[in-house]
Parts: structure tokens; C-alpha cells; sequence
């Protein structure tokens, strides 16, 4: 994805108003995961992926849940009446259809805003964020962008591979006009990684059976994990300095980097490559496993509520995931957003 050309949008007069995240209340450690039937130990899975516990949703739960909780938050209490578009981005919908975002909508009380999905894997908040910032250039007041997704319902406690990663989670953002602090966005997508993760059956190629639920056909699927971590490391450093250039920034201009989750290695990696120091990287992966496209937003909310940052801070956004997509934004953080968080 290095040699990739990423689509930019450069918005004005567009903003983050605020922000919010949910996790569940269920801890689940990696000795959980033993007694669940992993077959690596709790030591090994912290060794391979720096992960040592993450959330997962109640059996009574649905991605929609998450979502409303996190919408909830980012909302807080403003008028309700203000929000134009309701836009979730997950790869764990509550049904095939219809959009959680419909359920989001109602929940919450939005009237008649338009709601739908989007699927974008472990960069679906940044392309929910380039979603809504285009749309608010465009006439709509505010746009409730929002990462959600149930993980855990999909992982194979059984496959070493992937036991240890995934967590269940949501963040969300207020999308609005008035002093611009998104400064700039960034996408892209090499569809030949479009099996590199991925859940074989469920969908239209291979529609759910009997068959397909006795060979666990239903959870993740990821058959070649250091194409994966190349990828993931590759594609989340090219579009982060790529939307850098476009801004005639460089990475000395970053007083933080928040990026999306995907486990502790690849980010020790991107910090080390970058030449960027990690201990200016948001990191929470530890506690929190990939939260897939939720990540990245789960993060951002953390760090703007860190005290770590300052009016002016630019922090740069960076995702990349399965199928393979790709996404970074640079958001520029003032008061407002401070005192919002």
C-alpha cells in the first residue's frame, strides 16, 4: 500500500465537537481465555501480541448497544435536534440488515436523520470521520460518526492465531462547522488483501449452514499473520506521512500520534520506524485488545482526556485493516474540544 496514492480531503470550517467511547463492563483476561479453550498460555499471548486483557460485550449486548452508549456520550447534552446523519461503521452488525445505524438513530431519539453503515474493518472510524466531515462541508449541521464493533462473538478460541487480539468496544464523534480542527483526511484501499482477514461464511458467497457453523466457517480467519503485520505496519506509516506531506507537515509538528490498535508489536514497530517516540504514542492495546474500526476512536477519546494535550496540539490519526484499507487525519486540538472531552 507504500506505493499507493491516498484520496485527500482537505475540509474548512469543520470540526470535532466532541467525543465519546464505551467499553463493556466484562474483564477478560488471558488466563479467561485459557479457561475458555485457547490452546497458547497467558504468558505466551502476552509475549506475541502485548495484549493482556480486553472487554467483551454481555451475552444481552449487540453492537448497537455499544454504539448507543458511546453516541450517548459524544452527545452529552446538546440539541439533538442539530444532527443530519447518523453514520456506524462496523464489520458486526446487530443483523444483516437492517444498518445498526437505524437502530442508533431511534435510541437516541434523532427523528428522521439518515442513518446507515459502513464497513471499512479496523479503519472504519477514520473513514466514518472522512464520511461526515465531507458531509458537513456539504450542508448537514452535524454528523454523529461512530466505530462499533462485537469482536468477541467472532474469534475462534481455539485458533492461536487470533485468540489473544480482539476486543468489543465503541467511540464516536460530534461532526460539526465553525473554527475547523480537522485539518485534513486521508483513505485508500488495496483490495488484493481482501481475504487476509476476513469471516469466510455468514454472507452471500457462502450463506450460513449447518455445515458452515460445524466448521467454525463464522469467525475470523487469519491464514497468513506476517503478511498481516507487514501490511498493518506498511500501510498505517505510508498514509500517516503521505497526509503529512499533502499539509507540508512533517512528523516534528506531531505532538501525538493515536493510532488504531491492532496489537502491541506492530506499534513498536510503526513508533520504531517512524523514528517517533513511543512514549507519544497513544497506546491502550493492553487493556483494551484490536477493537477493530472502534480502536482508533476508543484511543483518541483516552488521549484527549489524558491531559497530555495542549490547545494547538496536532495529533495524527492512522488505521489500517483488512481488505487492506487504510486512513489518517490530522486534527488540530483546541480548547473547545478539550473542555468538551
Amino acid at each position: 500500500m507504500s506505493r499507493a496514492e491516498p484520496r485527500f480531503f482537505l475540509p474548512e470550517g469543520v470540526r470535532i465537537v466532541s467525543t465519546g467511547a464505551y467499553l463493556p463492563e466484562r474483564v477478560v483476561t488471558n488466563a479467561d481465555l485459557v479457561a475458555m479453550g485457547a490452546t497458547l498460555t497467558a504468558e505466551e499471548m502476552e509475549r506475541a501480541c502485548g495484549v493482556c486483557e480486553r472487554r467483551f460485550a454481555a451475552p444481552d449486548q449487540a453492537t448497537s448497544d455499544l454504539a448507543i452508549a458511546a453516541c450517548d456520550r459524544a452527545l452529552g447534552d446538546r440539541d439533538r435536534t442539530f444532527v443530519d446523519r447518523v453514520v456506524v461503521a462496523t464489520v458486526s452488525p446487530d443483523h444483516m440488515t437492517p444498518a445498526a445505524a437505524c437502530t442508533v438513530q431511534h435510541a437516541l431519539s434523532l427523528g428522521y436523520a439518515p442513518a446507515h453503515d459502513l464497513t471499512a474493518s479496523c479503519a472504519g472510524f477514520i473513514y466514518a470521520l472522512d464520511l461526515a466531515t465531507r458531509c458537513v462541508a456539504t450542508g448537514d449541521r452535524q454528523v454523529l460518526a461512530c466505530a462499533a464493533d462485537v469482536r468477541s462473538r467472532f474469534v475462534n478460541f481455539h485458533d492461536r492465531s487470533t485468540v489473544a487480539l480482539f476486543g468489543d468496544g465503541a467511540a464516536a464523534v460530534l461532526v460539526g462547522s465553525g473554527a475547523p480542527n480537522v485539518l485534513g483526511v486521508a483513505l485508500l484501499a488495496e483490495g488484493s488483501g481482501a481475504r487476509a482477514v476476513y469471516v469466510p461464511a455468514g454472507g452471500s458467497r457462502l450463506p450460513a449452514s449447518a455445515q458452515t457453523v460445524a466448521e467454525r466457517g463464522h469467525t475470523i480467519v487469519m491464514a497468513d499473520g506476517p503478511q498481516v503485520y507487514l501490511a498493518a505496519v506498511d500501510g498505517m506509516i505510508a498514509i500517516g506521512e503521505a497526509l503529512l506531506a499533502r499539509l507540508e507537515l512533517s512528523l516534528r509538528d506531531v505532538a501525538m500520534i493515536v493510532p488504531h490498535q491492532p496489537n502491541r508489536r506492530i506499534l513498536e514497530r510503526i513508533a520504531r520506524l517512524m523514528r517517533f517516540p513511543i512514549e507519544r504514542m497513544w497506546i491502550n492495546v493492553e487493556r483494551t485488545g484490536n477493537v477493530s474500526g472502534a480502536s482508533c476512536g476508543i484511543a483518541l477519546d483516552e488521549a484527549l482526556r489524558s491531559g497530555k494535550l495542549v490547545d494547538g496540539s496536532l495529533v495524527l490519526m492512522i488505521a489500517g485493516g483488512a481488505g487492506y484499507t487504510a486512513g489518517a487525519a490530522l486534527l488540530r486540538v483546541d480548547r473547545e474540544l478539550l473542555e468538551a472531552s
